[in-house]
């Protein structure tokens, strides 16, 4: 049986070999990863951004789509009615009963703006849209976040609703406005 020195190496004269890491070479290792981090939270947080954006203004139109469902489903009328200044909204019937809601908290940092001064649109029971009066055309989603798009829906006389990013310029595009 072999005896360890108190150098660091066997009584007969051999080395010993010791396995893992030095404390410099754990430190190396902590700062590239905190450089590599550091560098990589702008873009995460603009990626994040962009999510919450696009997932806001889904919501919108899955709202909007669904005021015109309702109105051909219960041939009645049902608006559809934007609350606050960011991304909440309400779809109600024709008596004011709230058929889903969305809460204006949900989403931070956004905000929805209207093209004209109308916030709301009714949908008749055919599923086109009540053009008495002002209604609600167009709805521009922005973020607070540096870097991200805009959003845009579209609502049509018609009854169709569309959702574009104003920025993409590409004329074959489907994401044109």
């Amino acid at each position: 049986m072999l005896k360890l020195a108190s150098s660091g190496t066997y009584a007969g004269g051999h080395r010993m070999k010791f396995r893992g890491f030095t404390l410099i070479e754990l430190m190396v290792t902590v700062v590239i990863i905190a450089i590599s981090l550091a560098l990589a939270a702008p873009s995460f947080v603009q990626l994040v951004s962009n999510y919450r954006l696009r997932g806001a203004a889904e919501s919108i139109v899955n709202g909007l789509n669904l005021a015109r469902a309702e109105a051909v489903r219960r041939n009645a009328q049902v608006s559809f009615a934007l609350t606050g200044t960011k991304s909440g909204w309400t779809v109600t019937d024709s008596g004011g009963a709230v058929i889903q809601t969305r809460a204006d908290s949900e989403t931070g940092g956004l905000t929805a703006a209207s093209s004209n001064s109308a916030t709301s649109v009714t949908f008749l029971p055919t599923g086109l849209v009540n053009a008495t009066g002002t209604w609600l055309t167009q709805v521009d989603l922005s973020s607070s976040a540096s870097g991200t798009g805009t959003r845009r829906i579209n609502v049509i006389g018609g009854g169709l609703i569309r959702m574009c990013d104003p920025a993409v310029t590409l004329t074959n595009d489907p994401r044109r406005c």
